[in-house]
């Protein structure tokens, strides 16, 4: 640690970024919001980072042009290589810059040095241009002539203007201003990346592939050198070596596969492509009139092939997506009529293919290059075009745009009120998707049932990785998909998410699959038909479509189609049972009608089996909310007006297991952010946040309800599922969190409401060829707060019945049933009185027992059933709730406690908290108070709250408090202001200090700046401290020294002994974990006989035979003794 003043301060970042901005790639940067990428042409790279942390390279693309900058207007795309490679690393972390050998393909390389497959080396080799590889080695001694740092500012600036030419599509002058570059600066590889691009615009790929290949000499692992090198590849139609040449780009990073997946796939479209060309060639020159056909490459589906073709026409050929003849916003001039134009490297023909255009210039309806190039069919098959009345087509994707552009640009920011909403793009947080591996299950998940145990079959899954797998063909083979997951867990956000995206074009495999994009809500859905539910719920009233000609439409697109069918338990069953009705739901879902067609159909469990009954194979994907570290993040977004205020609620969450676990469902975590940003922290009794959270839910499916109508209806429900609860809870085998469904029958409609409103879920299992309906809890904290609301119900009616069912809680289980009599006592005091009675009566840990006491007092919000509690000589507080509830009790105690020891783990946030109890007249008379203070991890510590904190205390009682600094391996200060922080405090407290899982030169460098401060007890764990200890310094004030797990060896003993010297007040020492050897420890012995206040010696798992080593104690140090193996006390 170099400068002990920021060794623990978050480093900054001194970048010197010269990397032009893309257009519409700002998204891309990482600012704590979640982003959805600009349209790009390539379904391949673009969530790849451009630069590896370690890598410090100028390496840039030129920027594409401005007809991609997403600005709301129509576009004409790019070719696929524009805008693709953008964010990719030219260099991965393990590329070794003195490689002499690019890394691609074996079938490339013949001697070391780059050459051209031989496909396509015979128009590659006739002029080697002088910024060839082997003429690379000689220009770079040239270069050394001329001062480095003009060099590559004369290169940089050319550079520059060659990116502003590229961007202009002004390709030819690019090229030149790269090789001007290059002129001055012949290892700039930015420069023959860029020129590379440039060359594939212009269809000269031979010489792209030469830049390509002297790029990847220069950095073997240059990822956009082998893309462009792949693109070159494919534009000679050397389609294998082109796929070769990609799947090096995997064996840099095995990360890159899905990207890799659809470059692969493009040029495999490609390939068909122009075999489809060659046979359309040769029925030309036939005469056969199927020619025109032929463009179908057999996949029954003509728009299939779209994009492929549209890649093959060069950039200032390209049409617009209307088919109008207009001008593109890419070329300003005017484009040739809606004709198929010649590629250059076809021969001419003067037969003329006959083409047609389709498409709006939106987005969502065309493919991922947003040209919508379609022949016309001569011969009938299973679809149309959709193009026999002009403009219906598009009229019908601008209107379903328009509807998109109002409703699916924002996602509620209220559980409740629907008006007020949040943008997608900032609020969406990405979901833990899990897919069942078809046909794979495991038998593992016991569960205790009834009245017998049994091993479910589970499906086996695999995690997606973002929305995009989704509809990643290579992930999700199957052309429908079952999304399902209980309430709030993020289905519909996730919907919205994917319709959002069509718009933006920022979902490339989405966009790359369909033509129409269409979203039901089957809750708004009056009649069992999507084709009236596509004019109630997305085209405006005043549409220019009528019914018949929309069906025509979807009937002859329908593999060009997507379905999304949000909220199957949501749709009024006599909808769902209607036998009326074009596009039934049902005949959807069962593959009735529109059999090609794409469906993703949301759910919750209940109604998995309706959907998977049919002959169509469903890919099923459960979401289960967030992952923790994207809950944290969504906790940080929607409390982003005060950083400080989200950390706080993640850092309360780190407290309570409970609800930390159940804020990965993005519903709880949206309730908890709102109460804590309204309340500054969740309320104090956590049954009142179980209650927000159940009327929340009951209210979101009850929308006409009053709150008057909303109590009335939802506490029958909650007591009839209580019941069940409570009996699982209960039961004598022990404690069943899964129920059969036939556990409900006295109240089926409460089960059937529960399913709705989702505080409960229900799923069909098999147990070997046994078929169980069973219905669980979204958490068991859930199943215990309607269990206590029974509970309570029982004792309202029948105290009794209330003490029989509470005789059942004994010493066996009563912390496992802490939630439940928690929530009993804060829903009622007379529960609460009857609970601390029966809790009083107990035996066993009675230090856990007051703590339980304790937390139900604080529930119960009771001033008078503080004195039913059991006055402790030692109280111990482990979370933010334990002290809470600690400062609850002192506060209403009488008298106030005496010699009561009280041992405590405080973080900053804790600090309101711990001055209310250092202030409490309990305080005054305790035998001690030991707090652990754990330093943040998430920002520099300040220590000046703390000594706020502690200044409360008299300087007299400073034997009293004890504070032992925790630093851990993450714990961020600045030693300096820290060390003049502690020498205030010691002056009323006893510090202490803990060092866990930190680099051995921090520890060396924190001694060092902390050599003034009086630190009696000195931790360090889980430290390699071998070879490093005579560089520890000892502070002469330290009284324990604990060396745990710090690898120490026989070698390392002299040096302890050297920083130990003899005569200093050492009372306790510490070495387990170490690996010495009998000669060793006589040698420490020996040495330790010279300190006479010696009491303690730990020498635990040191790797020799116990008897041998309490020998040798005894021997030496005769007044300690032997209490545990390898633990000596005097």
């Amino acid at each position: 640690m170099g400068n002990p003043q920021s060794r623990f301060a978050p480093r900054e970042t001194n970048l010197d970024d010269e990397h032009p901005q893309v257009p519409g790639t700002e998204s891309n940067v990482d600012d704590g919001k979640p982003q959805v990428a600009e349209e790009t042409s390539s379904p391949a790279v673009e969530d790849i980072p451009s630069t590896h942390p370690k890598t410090n390279l100028d390496d840039e693309l030129p920027t594409v042009p401005e007809s991609n900058v997403d600005d709301g207007k129509p576009q004409v795309a790019e070719e696929t290589s524009s805008p693709a490679v953008e964010d990719i690393p030219s260099t991965h972390p393990k590329t070794n810059l003195d490689d002499e050998h690019p890394n691609v393909p074996k079938s490339n390389v013949d001697d070391g040095k780059p050459h051209v497959s031989e496909k396509a080396s015979s128009p590659a080799v006739q002029d080697i241009p002088a910024t060839h590889p082997h003429n690379v080695m000689k220009a770079l001694e040239a270069d050394a002539n001329k001062p480095a740092e003009k060099r590559k500012a004369e290169a940089t600036a050319l550079k520059d203007q060659g990116n502003q030419a590229f961007k202009k599509s002004n390709y030819t002058r690019a090229v030149e201003l790269y090789t001007q570059g290059l002129e001055r600066l012949k290892d700039f590889v930015v420069l023959y990346t860029n020129r590379a691009q440039a060359y594939n615009k212009l269809g000269k790929f031979t010489e792209a592939m030469e830049d390509c290949r002297t790029a990847l000499q220069l950095e073997p692992n240059n990822v956009k050198a082998l893309v462009h090198l792949g693109k070159a590849q494919q534009g000679l139609k050397d389609y294998e070596v082109a796929v070769t040449t990609y799947k090096e780009i995997t064996k840099i990073d095995e990360k890159y596969e899905s990207k890799v997946a659809g470059y692969i796939a493009e040029v495999n479209l490609a390939e068909s492509t122009a075999k489809s060309d060659m046979e359309a060639e040769r029925l030309l020159s036939e005469g056969d009139v199927k020619a025109t056909g032929v463009h179908e490459i057999g996949l029954g589906d003509v728009t299939d092939s779209q994009a492929a073709l549209t890649q093959q026409l060069p950039d200032d050929q390209q049409t617009t997506q209307s088919g109008s003849g207009q001008p593109s916003q890419q070329e300003p001039t005017q484009q040739p009529p809606p004709q198929l134009q010649p590629r250059p490297d076809y021969p001419q023909r003067s037969e003329a293919i006959i083409g047609s255009i389709s498409g709006s210039q939106n987005p969502v309806i065309v493919g991922s290059n947003e040209v919508n190039i379609i022949y016309n069919k001569l011969s009938e098959g299973p679809e149309t075009t959709g193009l026999q009345e002009s403009g219906t087509f598009e009229d019908l994707q601008q209107e379903i745009i328009d509807n998109y552009e109002q409703t699916a640009t924002t996602i509620p920011a209220h559980p409740t009120l629907q008006s007020r909403n949040v943008g997608i793009e900032e609020f969406f947080i990405p979901l833990n998707l899990r897919k069942n591996i078809s046909g794979k299950t495991k038998s593992e998940r016991l569960v205790t049932l009834l009245k017998q145990n049994i091993f479910l079959d589970e499906a086996q899954k695999i995690i997606l990785k973002s929305v995009d797998d989704l509809f990643n063909q290579k992930i999700v083979k199957e052309i429908k998909i079952l999304l399902y997951g209980g309430a709030g867990t993020g289905k519909t956000t996730l919907l919205v998410k994917v319709v959002n995206s069509c718009i933006t074009l920022s979902s490339e495999p989405l966009l790359g699959r369909f033509d129409l994009v269409l979203w039901i809500k089957l809750r708004q859905m009056q009649s069992n038909s999507v084709l009236d539910a596509i004019f109630d719920q997305i085209l405006p009233i005043d549409t220019k479509l009528d019914k018949t000609t929309v069906q025509r439409i979807i009937d002859g697109k329908q593999s060009r189609i997507a379905l999304l069918l949000d909220g199957l338990d949501e749709i009024p069953s006599h909808v769902l049972q209607s036998k009326e009705g074009v596009y039934r739901v049902q005949d959807i879902l069962h593959s009735r009608v529109l059999t090609k067609s794409f469906v993703l159909v949301t759910t919750r469990p209940h109604m998995m089996e309706y959907v998977l009954e049919g002959s169509n194979p469903y890919a099923v994907v459960e979401t289960c909310g967030f992952r923790p570290q994207d809950r944290d993040q969504y906790i940080r977004l929607n409390l982003s007006d005060d950083s400080d205020m989200g950390e706080a609620l993640i850092s309360h969450l780190e407290d309570n297991a409970n609800l930390k676990e159940m804020a990965v469902i993005p519903i709880i975590s949206q309730m908890l952010c709102l109460v804590w940003k309204n309340e500054k922290s969740l309320p104090e009794r956590i049954t009142k946040l179980y209650e927000k959270f159940a009327v929340v839910l009951f209210k979101r499916c009850n929308k006409d309800m009053n709150d008057d109508q909303v109590m009335l209806n939802l506490m029958p429900i909650i007591d009839d599922l209580g019941r069940v609860a409570l009996q699982g809870l209960l039961d004598s085998r022990g404690e069943r969190l899964m129920f059969n469904e036939t556990e409900f029958q006295d109240c089926p409609s409460c089960l059937a409401e529960g399913c709705r409103v989702g505080f409960v879920l229900r799923e069909t299992f098999t147990s070997g060829l046994d078929v169980k309906v069973l219905v669980t809890f979204p958490h068991k904290s859930i199943q215990e707060y309607f269990a206590a609301c029974h509970l309570v119900k029982l004792l309202q009616d029948d105290e009794n019945n209330f003490r029989h069912q509470l005789e059942q809680i004994g010493e066996g289980n009563v912390f496992a049933m802490e939630y439940l009599l928690r929530f009993c006592c804060g829903r009622s005091m007379q529960a609460a009185g009857l609970i601390l009675d029966h809790i009083q009566e107990m035996q066993g840990d009675e230090m856990k027992l007051q703590r339980l006491a304790r937390l139900i007092l604080c529930e119960s919000g009771s001033k008078e059933l503080a004195t039913k509690l059991v006055r402790p000589t030692r109280v111990e507080c482990e979370s933010n709730a334990d002290l809470k509830s600690l400062s609850y009790y002192l506060k209403r105690v009488t008298p106030p406690l005496k010699n009561t020891g009280f041992y405590m783990h405080v973080r900053k946030q804790d600090l309101n908290l711990f001055r209310e109890i250092l202030l409490s007249d309990s305080m005054e008379s305790a035998k001690m108070i030991f707090v652990h203070y754990m330093l943040s991890e998430e920002e520099k510590e300040d220590f000046s709250p703390l000594e706020k904190t502690i200044g409360v205390r008299k300087e007299e009682r400073r034997a009293q408090l004890h504070i032992m600094f925790y630093i851990g391996e993450k714990s961020l200060f600045d030693m300096g202001p820290a060390s003049h922080s502690f020498l205030r405090m010691q002056e009323k407290i006893m510090p202490s200090l803990s060092m866990i899982k930190v680099r051995p030169e921090e520890v060396v460098d924190v001694l060092q700046v902390l050599e003034e401060c009086r630190f009696n007890y000195l931790y360090l764990h889980s430290i390699n401290l071998h070879g490093q200890l005579r560089d520890v310094h000892i502070l002469p004030a330290i009284g324990t020294l604990h060396l745990e797990k710090c690898r120490l060896v026989d070698d390392d003993v002299k040096d302890l002994i050297s920083i130990l010297p003899a005569g200093r007040g050492l009372i306790g020492l510490t070495l387990d974990d170490s690996a010495f050897s009998l000669d060793a420890v006589r040698a420490l012995i020996g040495h330790l006989q010279g300190f006479p206040k010696l009491c303690r010696l730990g020498l635990h798992n040191i790797g020799l035979d116990a008897q041998l080593i309490r020998q040798v104690v005894s021997q030496g140090l005769p007044h300690l003794k032997e209490t545990a193996e390898g633990d000596f006390r005097a």
